[in-house]
Protein backbone atom coordinates (compact mmCIF):
# COMPACT_ATOMS: atom_id res chain seq x y z
CA UNK A 1 0.00 0.00 0.00
CA UNK A 2 2.84 2.54 0.26
CA UNK A 3 4.23 1.39 -2.54
CA UNK A 4 0.99 2.44 -4.51
CA UNK A 5 0.92 5.97 -2.59
CA UNK A 6 4.51 6.90 -3.43
CA UNK A 7 3.88 5.84 -6.98
CA UNK A 8 0.96 8.14 -6.85
CA UNK A 9 2.92 10.88 -5.72
CA UNK A 10 5.21 10.59 -8.46
CA UNK A 11 2.59 10.38 -11.10
CA UNK A 12 1.05 13.20 -9.77
CA UNK A 13 4.09 15.25 -9.07
CA UNK A 14 5.32 14.78 -13.14
CA UNK A 15 1.59 15.70 -14.02
CA UNK A 16 1.75 19.04 -12.50
CA UNK A 17 5.59 19.44 -13.35
CA UNK A 18 4.16 19.56 -17.45
CA UNK A 19 0.90 21.11 -17.10
CA UNK A 20 1.02 24.50 -15.59
CA UNK A 21 -2.53 24.87 -14.69
CA UNK A 22 -2.72 21.81 -13.07
CA UNK A 23 0.92 22.59 -10.87
CA UNK A 24 -0.77 26.26 -9.78
CA UNK A 25 -3.58 24.14 -8.60
CA UNK A 26 -1.76 20.72 -7.26
CA UNK A 27 0.28 22.56 -4.68
CA UNK A 28 2.66 20.24 -2.48
CA UNK A 29 -0.25 20.74 0.51
CA UNK A 30 -2.70 19.43 -1.75
CA UNK A 31 -0.98 16.37 -2.76
CA UNK A 32 -0.08 15.83 1.08
CA UNK A 33 -3.85 15.81 1.59
CA UNK A 34 -4.71 13.78 -1.04
CA UNK A 35 -2.38 11.07 0.03
CA UNK A 36 -3.58 11.24 3.60
CA UNK A 37 -7.33 11.40 2.16
CA UNK A 38 -6.17 8.12 -0.46
CA UNK A 39 -4.28 6.49 2.58
CA UNK A 40 -7.58 6.39 4.98
CA UNK A 41 -9.68 5.78 2.09
CA UNK A 42 -7.38 2.48 2.00
CA UNK A 43 -7.22 1.48 5.29
CA UNK A 44 -10.90 2.13 5.62
CA UNK A 45 -11.37 -0.42 2.97
CA UNK A 46 -8.73 -3.04 4.46
CA UNK A 47 -10.40 -2.62 7.67
CA UNK A 48 -13.95 -3.44 6.36
CA UNK A 49 -12.66 -6.60 4.54
CA UNK A 50 -10.89 -7.51 8.07
CA UNK A 51 -14.15 -7.11 10.48
CA UNK A 52 -16.10 -9.17 7.64
CA UNK A 53 -14.24 -11.86 7.66
CA UNK A 54 -14.12 -12.30 11.63
CA UNK A 55 -17.50 -11.64 11.93
CA UNK A 56 -18.39 -14.55 9.00
CA UNK A 57 -15.37 -17.02 10.99
CA UNK A 58 -17.12 -16.23 14.55
CA UNK A 59 -20.36 -17.22 13.14
CA UNK A 60 -18.86 -20.60 12.15
CA UNK A 61 -17.47 -20.84 15.52
CA UNK A 62 -20.73 -19.88 17.17
CA UNK A 63 -22.41 -22.55 15.21
CA UNK A 64 -19.68 -24.94 15.71
CA UNK A 65 -20.17 -24.58 19.42
CA UNK A 66 -24.06 -25.12 18.82
CA UNK A 67 -22.87 -28.70 16.92
CA UNK A 68 -24.17 -27.24 13.51
CA UNK A 69 -21.59 -28.38 12.17
CA UNK A 70 -23.17 -27.55 8.36
CA UNK A 71 -23.82 -24.16 8.80
CA UNK A 72 -20.59 -23.91 10.02
CA UNK A 73 -18.41 -25.17 7.47
CA UNK A 74 -20.15 -22.63 5.12
CA UNK A 75 -19.53 -19.79 7.62
CA UNK A 76 -15.95 -21.42 7.21
CA UNK A 77 -15.61 -21.23 3.49
CA UNK A 78 -17.38 -17.78 3.61
CA UNK A 79 -14.67 -16.45 5.86
CA UNK A 80 -11.90 -17.63 3.55
CA UNK A 81 -13.51 -16.16 0.46
CA UNK A 82 -13.54 -13.06 2.22
CA UNK A 83 -9.66 -13.80 3.23
CA UNK A 84 -7.35 -10.42 3.19
CA UNK A 85 -4.35 -12.60 3.64
CA UNK A 86 -2.79 -15.89 3.71
CA UNK A 87 -2.98 -16.91 7.31
CA UNK A 88 -6.48 -15.81 7.56
CA UNK A 89 -7.43 -18.21 5.00
CA UNK A 90 -5.80 -21.26 5.65
CA UNK A 91 -7.09 -21.02 9.61
CA UNK A 92 -10.83 -20.59 7.66
CA UNK A 93 -10.14 -23.47 5.78
CA UNK A 94 -8.26 -25.58 8.26
CA UNK A 95 -12.10 -25.17 10.17
CA UNK A 96 -14.37 -25.43 7.58
CA UNK A 97 -12.13 -28.95 7.11
CA UNK A 98 -12.51 -30.01 10.42
CA UNK A 99 -16.44 -29.25 10.34
CA UNK A 100 -16.88 -31.15 7.15
CA UNK A 101 -15.09 -33.81 8.68
CA UNK A 102 -17.12 -34.19 11.68
CA UNK A 103 -20.02 -34.77 9.18
CA UNK A 104 -18.17 -37.34 7.48
CA UNK A 105 -17.22 -35.62 4.50
CA UNK A 106 -13.59 -36.98 4.48
CA UNK A 107 -12.94 -36.47 0.77
CA UNK A 108 -13.75 -32.37 0.77
CA UNK A 109 -12.08 -31.95 4.15
CA UNK A 110 -9.08 -33.66 2.71
CA UNK A 111 -9.30 -30.93 -0.22
CA UNK A 112 -9.09 -28.18 2.42
CA UNK A 113 -6.26 -30.30 4.77
CA UNK A 114 -4.18 -30.29 1.85
CA UNK A 115 -4.79 -26.51 0.85
CA UNK A 116 -4.04 -24.98 4.56
CA UNK A 117 -1.06 -27.91 4.53
CA UNK A 118 0.05 -26.63 1.58
CA UNK A 119 0.23 -22.95 2.03
CA UNK A 120 2.80 -23.00 4.97
CA UNK A 121 1.33 -20.44 6.78
CA UNK A 122 0.05 -22.70 9.47
CA UNK A 123 3.42 -23.60 10.06
CA UNK A 124 4.77 -19.78 10.42
CA UNK A 125 1.86 -17.95 12.48
CA UNK A 126 -0.30 -20.47 13.44
CA UNK A 127 2.01 -23.43 14.87
CA UNK A 128 -0.69 -25.13 17.40
CA UNK A 129 -2.64 -25.60 14.29
CA UNK A 130 0.07 -26.61 12.47
CA UNK A 131 0.83 -29.30 15.22
CA UNK A 132 -2.67 -31.22 14.90
CA UNK A 133 -3.53 -30.80 11.46
CA UNK A 134 -2.15 -33.94 11.14
CA UNK A 135 -3.91 -35.52 13.30
CA UNK A 136 -7.45 -34.49 11.23
CA UNK A 137 -5.69 -35.59 7.78
CA UNK A 138 -5.03 -39.48 9.12
CA UNK A 139 -8.60 -39.39 10.42
CA UNK A 140 -9.86 -38.38 6.89
CA UNK A 141 -7.77 -41.28 5.24
CA UNK A 142 -9.19 -43.69 7.65
CA UNK A 143 -12.41 -42.46 6.66
CA UNK A 144 -11.50 -43.30 3.36
CA UNK A 145 -10.39 -46.53 4.45
CA UNK A 146 -6.79 -45.50 3.35
CA UNK A 147 -5.30 -47.14 6.49
CA UNK A 148 -1.25 -46.46 5.31
CA UNK A 149 -1.37 -42.70 5.05
CA UNK A 150 -3.85 -42.58 8.02
CA UNK A 151 -0.66 -43.82 10.02
CA UNK A 152 1.64 -41.66 8.20
CA UNK A 153 -0.03 -38.88 9.09
CA UNK A 154 -0.48 -39.89 12.71
CA UNK A 155 3.38 -40.33 12.98
CA UNK A 156 3.72 -37.26 11.63
CA UNK A 157 1.24 -35.47 14.30
CA UNK A 158 3.88 -36.94 17.00
CA UNK A 159 6.93 -35.39 15.38
CA UNK A 160 4.88 -32.16 15.70
CA UNK A 161 3.93 -32.28 19.00
CA UNK A 162 7.37 -32.92 19.91
CA UNK A 163 6.51 -33.25 24.08
CA UNK A 164 3.43 -31.49 23.97
CA UNK A 165 -0.05 -33.60 24.28
CA UNK A 166 -1.37 -34.73 20.86
CA UNK A 167 -4.70 -33.13 19.66
CA UNK A 168 -7.13 -34.74 17.60
CA UNK A 169 -5.00 -37.85 17.79
CA UNK A 170 -7.03 -40.03 19.79
CA UNK A 171 -10.31 -41.38 17.71
CA UNK A 172 -7.59 -41.86 14.49
CA UNK A 173 -5.50 -43.89 16.76
CA UNK A 174 -8.03 -45.87 18.34
CA UNK A 175 -10.17 -46.34 15.18
CA UNK A 176 -6.61 -47.95 13.70
CA UNK A 177 -6.16 -49.62 16.96
CA UNK A 178 -9.09 -51.69 16.77
CA UNK A 179 -9.43 -52.04 12.92
CA UNK A 180 -5.87 -54.20 13.50
CA UNK A 181 -7.32 -55.98 16.39
CA UNK A 182 -5.65 -54.67 19.23
CA UNK A 183 -8.35 -54.21 20.99
CA UNK A 184 -6.76 -54.15 24.78
CA UNK A 185 -4.41 -51.61 23.29
CA UNK A 186 -7.19 -49.81 22.33
CA UNK A 187 -8.96 -49.95 25.85
CA UNK A 188 -5.99 -48.96 27.74
CA UNK A 189 -5.04 -46.31 25.55
CA UNK A 190 -9.00 -44.72 26.06
CA UNK A 191 -8.19 -45.00 29.86
CA UNK A 192 -4.96 -43.43 29.81
CA UNK A 193 -6.05 -40.52 28.18
CA UNK A 194 -9.70 -40.33 29.19
CA UNK A 195 -9.36 -36.19 29.77
CA UNK A 196 -8.49 -36.10 26.24
CA UNK A 197 -11.48 -38.35 25.19
CA UNK A 198 -14.00 -36.15 27.57
CA UNK A 199 -12.53 -32.74 25.80
CA UNK A 200 -13.36 -33.73 22.23
CA UNK A 201 -16.57 -31.92 20.59
CA UNK A 202 -20.32 -34.18 20.75
CA UNK A 203 -19.63 -36.78 17.47
CA UNK A 204 -16.40 -37.45 18.19
CA UNK A 205 -17.49 -38.43 21.95
CA UNK A 206 -19.72 -40.56 20.97
CA UNK A 207 -17.75 -42.37 18.11
CA UNK A 208 -15.16 -43.31 20.90
CA UNK A 209 -17.98 -44.70 23.39
CA UNK A 210 -18.76 -46.61 20.17
CA UNK A 211 -15.26 -47.93 19.42
CA UNK A 212 -15.00 -48.22 22.95
CA UNK A 213 -18.43 -50.23 23.04
CA UNK A 214 -16.76 -52.41 20.03
CA UNK A 215 -13.30 -53.21 21.64
CA UNK A 216 -15.25 -54.35 24.93
CA UNK A 217 -17.27 -56.58 22.84
CA UNK A 218 -14.55 -57.97 21.06
CA UNK A 219 -12.57 -59.01 24.18
CA UNK A 220 -15.23 -60.30 25.99
CA UNK A 221 -18.85 -59.62 25.67
CA UNK A 222 -20.00 -61.57 28.52
CA UNK A 223 -17.85 -60.13 31.12
CA UNK A 224 -18.64 -56.58 29.79
CA UNK A 225 -21.78 -56.42 29.40
CA UNK A 226 -23.16 -53.88 31.34
CA UNK A 227 -20.27 -51.86 30.08
CA UNK A 228 -21.21 -52.30 27.27
CA UNK A 229 -24.42 -51.45 27.61
CA UNK A 230 -23.77 -48.66 29.30
CA UNK A 231 -21.18 -46.93 26.83
CA UNK A 232 -23.86 -47.70 23.65
CA UNK A 233 -26.48 -45.79 25.58
CA UNK A 234 -24.22 -42.70 25.96
CA UNK A 235 -23.14 -43.45 21.95
CA UNK A 236 -27.04 -43.20 21.19
CA UNK A 237 -27.62 -39.55 22.90
CA UNK A 238 -26.62 -38.23 18.71
CA UNK A 239 -28.10 -38.32 15.34
CA UNK A 240 -28.31 -41.61 13.55
CA UNK A 241 -26.30 -41.01 10.80
CA UNK A 242 -23.26 -39.87 13.69
CA UNK A 243 -21.23 -43.34 13.03
CA UNK A 244 -22.15 -43.95 9.18
CA UNK A 245 -18.80 -42.44 8.08
CA UNK A 246 -16.89 -44.65 10.29
CA UNK A 247 -18.44 -47.91 9.76
CA UNK A 248 -18.87 -47.45 5.84
CA UNK A 249 -15.54 -49.11 5.35
CA UNK A 250 -15.48 -51.28 8.23
CA UNK A 251 -17.56 -54.33 7.85
CA UNK A 252 -16.77 -55.48 11.72
CA UNK A 253 -18.20 -52.70 13.12
CA UNK A 254 -21.31 -52.29 10.84
CA UNK A 255 -21.59 -55.62 11.93
CA UNK A 256 -21.22 -54.40 15.55
CA UNK A 257 -23.62 -51.90 14.80
CA UNK A 258 -26.17 -53.76 13.31
CA UNK A 259 -26.68 -56.10 16.15
CA UNK A 260 -26.70 -53.09 18.44
CA UNK A 261 -29.59 -52.00 16.77
CA UNK A 262 -27.20 -48.67 16.06
CA UNK A 263 -27.95 -48.51 11.79
CA UNK A 264 -30.26 -50.17 9.72
CA UNK A 265 -28.73 -53.06 8.38
CA UNK A 266 -26.97 -53.21 5.34
CA UNK A 267 -29.50 -55.29 2.78
CA UNK A 268 -27.80 -58.78 1.62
Amino acid sequence: MWLFLVVTFVISYNATSRTSSLREYLTPPVLAGGCVALFLALFAFFFWRIRRWGTTYHQGVSFSSAGDEREAARCYEEAARQSTQGTQRAVSVTMAGQSLLTLGEAARALELFGSAEHSGALRRFVPAAHQWLPNLIAHAYFLQGELSPAREWLEEGRKRAGKLPPSYALLPEVSLLCRDGQHNAALALLAARANEADALAGRDTRRLKLLKAFALDAVDPITHAMDIDATLAAARLGRPDDFEALSSRWPELRAFMERRALTTPVAA
